[in-house]
């Protein structure tokens, strides 16, 4: 089974239905659903230099022998595995500086917060049908904060774009024999 189950949807779909903000980008990769999922758990960021530039960019901490997945969204949230051929980042965030964000996991928060000024973050990357994609969704738990976050998506869009297609390619590399760089 791939990464939609019997009703069509993905774990993403379940988890965050409805949004305010949008990416997805995909790459075909001619390769089994196993092999590009090894791919996906172990490609490191040394194999996607654009993306590594892109997260310095950002302070986070991209360091060349860490792994993509799993060291995608740093401090903000988590990586979950949802299934055979997908993957989810999960994450909460504030706008406002100094204030926490509610108690637990991302993935409960996410799941269960409807608390204003949330942001509530989920990216998959999943394989399916040949083809290998990333969706990014952005949920804002209030008007106020979505309107807030609104610049601030117009203005890393490019750069999250360039960050997540080169994910896509050095995993596709590495699925097809590539392997990793030196």
């Amino acid at each position: 089974m791939d990464a939609h189950d019997l009703d069509g949807r993905t774990e993403l779909d379940r988890l965050l239905p409805r949004w305010h903000f949008r990416e997805v980008h995909r790459v075909c990769v001619a390769a089994s659903a196993g092999v590009v999922m090894r791919a996906v758990r172990e490609t490191i960021w040394a194999e996607a230099p654009v993306a590594r530039t892109m997260m310095a960019l950002t302070r986070a901490d991209a360091g060349r022998e860490r792994r993509i997945v799993g060291d995608f969204l740093g401090g903000m949230g988590e990586t979950v595995r949802a299934g055979e051929g997908e993957v989810l980042f999960v994450g909460v965030d504030t706008l406002e500086d100094g204030r926490a964000r509610p108690e637990g996991s991302a993935l409960e928060v996410v799941r269960e917060c409807a608390e204003p000024g949330l942001l509530k973050v989920v990216m998959n990357v999943r394989f399916g049908g040949g083809v290998l994609s990333t969706e990014t969704r952005v949920y804002a738990t209030d008007e106020r904060t979505r309107r807030r976050f609104r610049p601030y998506w117009l203005a890393i869009r490019a750069g999250s774009g360039l960050t997540r297609r080169s994910m896509l390619r050095a995993i596709r590399r590495r699925a097809l024999g590539g392997g990793a760089v030196p």
